[in-house]
């Protein structure tokens, strides 16, 4: 099956890939479920580990769209 540009744009959108849009809402989607208010850098961390995402591959522009996504899930 050929997937169409709306199939690849939901996946992405929901971190089924590995572009780096994909691996930020993955990690958004994870910590959105969190009960804490405020996310510090240790439970960062354990979330990009479970979602197996490099936490030290984040740039600061990755960080401000991580930002975005989760005041988008809130």
């Amino acid at each position: 099956m050929k997937l169409k540009a709306w199939h690849m744009a939901v996946l992405e959108d929901y971190g089924y890939g590995t572009t780096n849009t994909a691996l930020i809402n993955r990690v958004a989607r994870y910590l959105a479920d969190s009960k804490s208010d405020v996310i510090d850098n240790e439970e960062f961390i354990r979330a990009c580990i479970a979602c197996d995402v490099d936490p030290y591959s984040f740039t600061q522009k990755d960080l401000d769209e991580l930002q975005k996504k989760l005041n988008q899930l809130a």
